[in-house]
């Protein structure tokens, strides 16, 4: 398999950002934007333009490139099978970007292109987990495949809750699982992940707050489908095993806020999918802090992530590991704790009624709720979002 020079991914990228920036500002788009935002002259444009890039940017490079031309003939079945699964994604979210889709017919159509570049062939078949571990998922490989990737699809959209959030997060991901990539002799995908990286870049200037373009549902479900597919295929080793950690912890802040919204719902007894202004970027902007102070702080918490998963992969010390899996996991403890989700899920419903039930059970008092105040004091994850911003997420 021929690889890839350092030149063919700079103009992979530089193509990519270009092209990605042009669409942006030029397409006349005003009627990808709802009533608000078209008031405001903000479009979604973000899917198009990003897609358009992933899609001619390499091929334009094939022309300078004869290696990325051989690499892009030998795989056409793979990567038409994944231009086609993304090419339905993006539709489903131009749709829910012009009227709301139903949230089971979301799930259909993103099964279905899971389903889709699983028969071509991005598929978790064996796993391989630190220190040598390695075992075969066997019968589950499609089903944890299809989860995998519509999980994390629905994860990317559900951080873009704030300009410049996941289009930023998608670059800061890309890069260290385009490293990866290359490392593990898959250059295609990496120089893929490189396209998914530039796109952003070009779009990103467009996106930060406030921002003039937006990612929409069509941006951001893209994003986390293609970041989901190459990091499959882009991770897996010459054994044919998929390293499974390096992905997770690079990926780990839309993973950790999708759970934590799953999971808090649930113990308030709420339906998983019915949205709020619960999530880390909302928590962060409770403390104080600008637009422009949350987005650098995701940002930094991402490229934290990152680094780690570098590490994880680049760095055989079992110390070295050891340490990054450490920095991961601290992490995550000062999400949960520094921004009291720690104290909110202890307080949730569910958790509430347990611990009376265990408090009855050995006889001790249950403590009593001061009276409720006459005044309408609605916590701020509790306040209902307008029609015009309900997501399936």
């Amino acid at each position: 398999m021929p690889s890839l020079g350092l030149d063919v991914y700079v103009l992979v990228f530089v193509l990519a950002a270009a092209g990605a920036w042009g669409l942006t500002a030029l397409l006349p788009l005003q009627r990808l934007a709802r009533p608000a935002e078209a008031r405001l002259g903000r479009r979604r444009a973000g899917g198009l333009a990003i897609f358009a890039a992933f899609l001619l940017a390499p091929l334009l490079v094939c022309l300078v490139s004869s290696d990325l031309a051989d690499l892009l003939a030998s795989q056409k079945g793979e990567t038409a099978g994944l231009l086609g699964a993304a090419l339905m994604i993006l539709l489903l979210g131009l749709l829910d970007d012009l009227r709301e889709v139903d949230f089971k017919i979301k799930f259909l159509v993103q099964t279905a292109a899971a389903a889709l570049v699983f028969v071509v062939g991005y598929r978790i078949e064996h796993v391989a987990l630190p220190w040598g571990t390695t075992f075969s998922l066997g019968w589950a490989a499609p089903v944890l495949t299809i989860l995998w990737l519509v999980f994390l699809t629905n994860a990317m959209n559900l951080i873009d809750g704030k300009d410049g959030v996941a289009a930023g997060v998608a670059i800061i991901v890309a890069v260290p699982l385009a490293l990866i990539a290359a490392s593990v002799d898959h250059p295609l995908v990496a120089a893929q992940l490189v396209a998914v990286a530039g796109a952003c870049a070009g779009f990103l200037p467009l996106n930060l707050p406030v921002a003039s373009r937006l990612l929409g549902d069509s941006g951001a479900l893209l994003l986390g489908f293609l970041l989901a597919a190459l990091a499959i295929k882009g991770s897996i080793g010459v054994t044919g095993s998929m390293f499974i950690s390096a992905p997770i912890v690079a990926l780990g802040f839309p993973i950790l806020d999708t759970l934590l919204a799953f999971v808090r719902r649930l113990a308030d007894l709420r339906h998983p999918f019915v949205p709020d202004l619960d999530h880390i970027q909302h928590r962060l902007e409770q403390r104080g802090l600008s637009d422009r102070a949350v987005v650098l702080s995701l940002y930094a918490l991402c490229a934290l992530f990152s680094g780690a998963a570098l590490t994880i992969h680049y760095i055989e010390a079992t110390g070295a590991q050891f340490l990054a899996f450490f920095a991961f996991g601290a992490a995550i403890a000062a999400v949960l704790f520094r921004l009291g989700y720690a104290s909110s899920l202890w307080n949730s419903a569910s958790v509430a009624s347990v611990r009376a039930v265990l408090a009855s059970t050995v006889g001790l008092q249950r403590h009593r709720s001061p009276p409720q105040s006459d005044e309408r004091d609605i916590a701020y994850e509790d306040r209902p979002l307008p029609a015009s911003k309900r997501r399936p997420f």
